[in-house]
């Protein structure tokens, strides 16, 4: 009788696991709190993928779950969404960059000017120092200066920061009664620009008060916020702030 009632059970127990319906899976926005179903979510990173392609070479999307609200019907995973611009449109890959072969180097020697006439010696450097390597016309560099301003209002005791491109005068002059840019600035670098091998914009490396290049990145990563693309708020990039301090 007991080995009866056991496998009928059993039975009722498999019967309701294999008519159990699958949970419908939604996706919340973990900064505005809106909620996306599958479809909505996957036009969503195809739309961001598409409108960022068009300004780089070199787009990815990293995907982050911070946690999961499961009910009886439903699962809903709270996203973050940060993309990641690499080469603007037309330009090499990364990893061809002749840039990244001098990491744990010293930055070589160059002796820069700025506008204001000042002279920068890269060969005695002895403080932190941040170099960004923009154009006048790269978006991900403009869209970056406002949290570039607030992190280097923020660490100016602490760091140079240095803004270097290769554009004339002719270029800048017009730029900088528009946007508002706070590092000292290095314009008509070309050959410098050359010598490092860069090609990707904006880039902005990292080095330490002995001259030694600790981190070379790209610009600051964009997120989604409300279905729509805004530049981030620059955390990694007062991390890296802090590793050469």
């Amino acid at each position: 009788m007991k080995k009866t009632i056991i496998l009928f059970l059993l039975t009722i127990i498999i019967f309701s696991c294999k008519n159990e319906k699958p949970k419908e899976v939604y996706f919340k926005n973990g900064t505005t709190g809106k909620v996306l179903t599958k479809v909505e979510y996957k036009e969503l990173k195809d739309g961001l993928f598409k409108k960022m392609s068009n300004l780089s070479d070199d787009v990815t999307i990293d995907e982050t779950f911070t946690d999961s609200i499961i009910s009886t019907d439903s699962i809903i995973k709270i996203y973050k969404l940060n993309v990641n611009i690499g080469n603007s449109k037309g330009t090499k890959k990364k990893e061809k960059e002749k840039i990244y072969s001098f990491l744990n180097k010293k930055i070589p020697s160059k002796i820069l000017t700025t506008q204001n006439g000042e002279k920068i010696d890269l060969s005695k450097i002895n403080k932190p120092t941040v170099l960004n390597f923009w154009f006048t016309s790269c978006k991900p560099c403009i869209d970056e200066m406002p949290i570039l301003n607030k992190i280097k209002n923020k660490y100016q005791n602490q760091v140079d920061f240095i803004a270097i491109t290769y554009e004339e005068k002719e270029k800048t002059i017009p730029f900088f009664k528009k946007h508002k840019f706070d590092y000292k600035q290095i314009i008509g670098e070309k050959e410098f620009v050359e010598q490092l091998g860069i090609q990707a914009f904006p880039k902005n490396i990292f080095i330490d008060k002995n001259g030694i290049i600790k981190i070379i990145e790209d610009g600051i990563p964009y997120i989604s916020e409300n279905g729509k693309m805004k530049i981030g708020e620059g955390k990694g990039f007062e991390n890296n702030i802090n590793k050469i301090l």
